[in-house]
């Protein structure tokens, strides 16, 4: 299962970010995030391409999250905090940085007196996510309420996955010893 979210612009800088259930070597969940930078904006059609830049190694990567980095996503999620992490992997040094901003929204109702429509600023509990790959190659991504909800139910039934896999694989130790 997975959960991909698109976020296409027509100054052709969008994201796009999928979130995955994983299976490591030992057959353990895990979470894997890849992301691609987008390639191209069709104005007529108001699209977005992200499939052209695949194969480009520049413009997208994969990570893989343990338990502990899952648990802290929700925790910043729900609590509204910066969280900040670090990977290496060959020769490769990542930073992954998940921060909270207001987004400001305009909303338009009825004034039931003056029968006229009025704007409103509201703000919403929006979070950005920014990886940067060795100091150049950049994956940016905004998460808007819903999103977040549905990514921090993802990583919490992930999280209970590799924990009940966990508790099956010690019984099973114990079985057989």
């Amino acid at each position: 299962m997975s959960i991909t979210i698109y976020k296409p612009n027509s100054k052709n800088s969008g994201c796009a970010f999928s979130f995955r259930y994983g299976i490591q070597d030992n057959k353990e969940p895990c979470l894997y995030v890849s992301a691609i930078q987008q390639h191209s904006w069709d104005q007529k059609t108001k699209t977005g391409n992200f499939a052209s830049n695949a194969n480009d190694f520049s413009k997208n990567l994969k990570i893989k999250f343990n338990e502990f980095e899952c648990g802290s996503m929700i925790s910043c999620f729900k609590r509204r905090y910066e969280y900040n992490t670090f990977h290496t992997f060959e020769d490769n040094k990542t930073t992954i940085k998940i921060s909270p901003w207001d987004k400001k929204i305009k909303v338009s109702s009825l004034n039931s007196s003056t029968k006229k429509i009025e704007e409103k600023t509201q703000i919403l509990p929006a979070f950005g996510i920014s990886i940067t790959r060795n100091g150049a190659d950049s994956f940016k991504i905004s998460l808007e309420p819903g999103e977040v909800e549905v990514l921090s139910e993802f990583i919490r039934n992930l999280i209970s996955r590799i924990v009940d896999f966990r508790i099956n694989s010690q019984i099973e130790k114990i079985k057989n010893s």
